[in-house]
């Protein structure tokens, strides 16, 4: 019995220890897109790809937004339960702007992320 109790609490622990990819794991991310924005227009479209991703999904899920400062530009992530990672979109102040979507993003629908970062391109009028 103690033997059975033992791999039973191995097993639970080993099991429960997955955990949701980062941007630090390559591997799990796809690009979906990519394009090039003005220098001089980069806060602006990630402003206008955090507005998009914020109108993606219903109030009622639990689903978040967020947008970072980084050393080379802005990162904004939409993240299901507060922790998983769906779909991050890299916008750098050389004007690269990318949307990367996670496996772990399966099955939610993301097609309101695609939209907003395609009408954010054209809005500031670079190529898809």
């Amino acid at each position: 019995m103690k033997k059975l109790m033992t791999a039973f609490v191995v097993l639970s622990s080993v099991v429960g220890c997955s955990s949701a990819p980062t941007r630090l794991d390559t591997g799990e991310f796809e690009s979906l897109m990519t394009g090039t924005v003005p220098k001089d227009s980069v806060l602006e479209f990630a402003s206008c790809v955090y507005d998009g991703f914020l109108r993606s999904h219903s109030m009622l899920t639990d689903i978040d937004t967020r947008q970072q400062v980084r050393n080379d530009g802005y990162r904004v992530e939409t993240y299901v339960g507060g922790r998983m990672l769906l779909v991050s979109t890299d916008v750098l102040t050389n004007g690269h702007v990318e949307l990367w979507e996670s496996s772990a993003a399966a099955l939610i629908n993301t097609t309101g992320e695609r939209e907003a970062f395609k009408v954010c391109l054209s809005q500031y009028g670079t190529d898809l």
